[in-house]
This record gives C-alpha cells, structure tokens and sequence, in this order.
C-alpha cells in the first residue's frame, strides 16, 4: 500500500514523500531507519481493510499506556528489555496479547532494535512513542522516554474520558426530555383529541396545533420513529467523517464559552506532546512539527506549521508562537523564560498542565450552562402542550347545542 509521509530529516527540514509499506508502523519504522522524524504518516485511500489487524486486538490506549509504563519501570530497576518481555509475556491474560509480547521478545532475542521489535509486534501506538523509542535508542535513556511516552498517552487519554464523562449527563437529561415528549404527543394528547371529537367545541389557535402534532403522532409513529432511526444513522456516519466534525468544531469555536473550552484543551494537547518530545531529545522543529498532529482541529495543524516555517527562518519558538497567537500572555511569558533559562521542556509541560486545569474549569462552566438550557427548552416544550390540552378542556364548558 503507498503511504504519504511528512517527516524531518536531522536538521529540520520537512519532507513530503511516498512509501510502499503493508501498515502504517512499518512505514514509520521505515522512515526511522532512514534517519527521519516522522510528523504525519498515513495511507493514500482512507480504505484499509488489506492491512493487517493487530496481533494485540482491539486494545485501549489506556492498555497501551499501562504497557509502555511498564517496561519504562522495569527498565529503570534494572531490568533489560528481553527480562522485561518475558515478565510481559507471562503476565499477558489473551492469547492475542501473549503472541503480541512473544514476536517482541524474538525479535529481541534475535538481535533486531527494540524500535524494529515493537513496529513489527503490530501495537498501535500513538507515532510519536516510536519516535521517542527511536530517541532513546540514541541516547541510552529509554526508560525515561518510555516514561515520558506513557504519560503523554495517559494525558491525551485523561481528557478526552474527562470530556465524554462530562457530557453524558446533559445526553441523558435530553434524551429523557425528548423521550417523554414524544411519548405524551404518541400516547397522551391524542386520549384527549378523542373526548373533544365530534362535540362543536371552539378550540384555541395553540390547542389545535397540539392536539393536529398529537393524532398525527399517534396515526405516524412508525414512520417518525423510523425517521428519527434514519437521522441518527445519518448524523453518526457524518460525525465519522473528518470534515464534518471539524466544521462543527469550527462553528463551535465562534460560540463564547464553548470556544474558550476547546481551545484550552487544543492548547493543552500540543503543549503536553511538545515538552515530551523536546524531553526525549527530538529535534525542535520536528517537535513543533510533531505536536502540531496532537490537536483535533486543522486550525492548530495550520498554525503550528506555519510556527515550524518561521522558525526555518530565523524567528525563536515564543516570538513564532505569538506572531500566530497560540498562547495567551501569561504562557507566553513562561515560554519565553524558558528559552533564555535552557528550561522550555519545564515551561512547556507547565503551560500544558495550566491549560489542562482551565479546560476542566471551562468544561464545568459548559456543564453548567447546558443543563439549565435543557431543563428550560424541555420544561416549556411540555409546559406548552400541557397548556394547549387544559385549554383545550376547559372549551368543554362552552359546548354549542
């Protein structure tokens, strides 16, 4: 399969190439043996059902991350890779995860780079633990770059389960509302539209409405429901794709408080990959480069890229950072200190924790506010076709004879 490839060489510069590879870590293993930093690597057809799967199966990053924390940990006791595979293969609980850990520890066994066992082991790691696999062969601190990969995966994986947490209450109120709304104009309304049939009643204007909404409920629930099963299917294959996810991020950005809580968590994404890159003694520019892939929006890709080229020409890290506005003053001042101190691993990690912290503020202030919107959208919904059947009751009394 042809895979398309950004990557840098050893003095920063980008190339956009092409390869022959059967999956996407051998690609990037392929790229590191020719001396490369990978930044992007993926296949030139989003169809990829001719790659292999992964001999580990469907595997949590969380899982992985426990992987790479435990090798990080017997690496610093003392312990060498191949002890530290054995302990793995031992422990595995599937016969995927134990086949997994045993093609590594041949490969090991047979001489190949620990970089090279783990490409062909078929893990889905995140690219950048390669890299920083690949770094540490180089420099002899595998343990600590093994260290710094599993807490940049447990980071990424902490926020996104903290936004899904979050939002399952306010997907629980609405649908409950929405449920008990269809379920009154299905089930309740048209009771009523039926005591009122054939009785000269002068009806109000809202009544009617409701009462029409509830028969044609009632007569059309099949189809409604099938509708509604149609919509969603449409709206799940849609958010699968891409483009429309990032037009609705993109949308969401221009909304005041929502903006603000996802541009914290995009800040806080990059910074994180930045500091662990920059530990593991990956080039700058490749770095920038590389956490410009750790956002979820093209907006930071573009942005980081474009800090990357200024970089090229001469412009430092903080001054290409606020000529594009990533960083509000206050981190822009503590990347700024970290570039004349020597210390910009430590600055940037701590931006990234700041900005963590704030979206988690931000998260709760959206929390806040979408559960009283949903409480009141719903609650005059129902209060309104509550309304219309009183009316439309109370017309009893003026019955023409």
């Amino acid at each position: 399969m042809k895979y398309k490839f950004e990557a840098a060489d050893k003095n920063g510069h980008a190339i956009v190439d092409h390869l022959d590879a059967t999956s996407t870590n051998e690609a990037i293993s392929q790229l590191l043996s020719r001396g490369l930093t990978p930044i992007e690597v993926k296949p030139e057809t989003e169809a990829r059902a001719d790659a292999p799967s992964s001999p580990y199966g469907r595997t949590t990053q969380k899982d992985l991350a426990q992987i790479v924390r435990e090798i990080a940990t017997m690496l610093e006791s003392g312990v060498g890779l191949v002890e530290a595979f054995e302990t793995l293969s031992d422990r595995s609980n599937t016969g995927k995860s134990t086949e997994a850990m045993a093609r590594v520890l041949r490969a090991l066994q047979q001489g190949q780079s620990f970089s090279e066992a783990l490409t062909a082991a078929g893990f889905d790691f995140p690219s950048y633990v390669y890299v920083l696999i690949n770094a540490g062969e180089a420099t002899g601190e595998m343990a600590q770059c093994l260290t710094s990969a599993a807490d940049q995966m447990e980071f990424d994986e902490q926020l996104r389960n903290e936004t899904k947490e979050a939002l399952i209450y306010p997907s629980i109120l609405v649908s409950s509302g929405l449920l008990a709304i269809a379920f009154i104009f299905a089930f309740v309304v048209p009771r009523f539209s039926t005591l009122l049939e054939g009785r000269g009643v002068d009806l109000p204007f809202l009544s009617q409405i409701v009462l029409k909404a509830g028969r044609f409920t009632n007569v059309y629930w099949i189809q409604i429901l099938l509708g509604c099963l149609f919509f969603v299917v449409v709206a799940v294959g849609l958010l699968r794709q891409p483009g429309a996810v990032n037009a609705l991020r993109a949308l969401a950005l221009k909304v005041p408080v929502l903006g603000h809580w996802i541009l914290s968590g995009e800040t806080a994404r990059w910074t994180s990959m930045l500091s662990v890159l920059l530990a593991g003694r990956v080039p700058i520019l490749a770095a920038v480069e590389m956490a410009a892939n750790a956002g979820q929006m093209p907006r930071t890709k573009s942005l980081l890229q474009a800090v990357g080229g200024e970089m090229r020409a001469g412009k430092s890290l903080s001054d290409a950072v606020k000529d594009r506005k990533l960083l509000n003053q206050s981190a822009l001042t503590m990347l700024r200190v970290g570039e004349k101190s020597g210390a910009v691993v430590k600055m940037a990690r701590h931006i990234a924790l700041n900005s963590a912290d704030q979206h988690r503020r931000m998260q709760r202030r959206v929390i806040a506010l979408i559960e009283p919107a949903s409480i009141i959208v719903i609650g005059v919904a129902l209060g309104t076709i509550m309304i219309g059947v009183v009316l439309a009751m109370t017309s009893l009394t003026e019955i023409k004879f």
